[in-house]
């Protein structure tokens, strides 16, 4: 599975494919792979380089 995320809302989300439409703001969007592939990320999840935080996380 890969991570994207929406270049309109920023949604980081996981799977296979990219979606015709952002599952979060319902829009036909741009979406960057930010899954990690360098070992400071161990190689797994989203790299935070890339994505920045969810946006979850930057609201604490």
């Amino acid at each position: 599975m890969v991570w994207w995320k929406c270049s309109n809302c920023g949604y980081l989300f996981e799977a296979d494919t990219v979606p015709e439409k952002c599952p979060n703001c319902g829009e036909a969007c741009t979406f960057y792979d930010v899954s990690c592939y360098t070992p400071e990320c161990g190689f797994k999840g989203f790299d935070p380089k890339i994505a920045g935080k969810r946006p979850e996380e930057s609201k604490f």
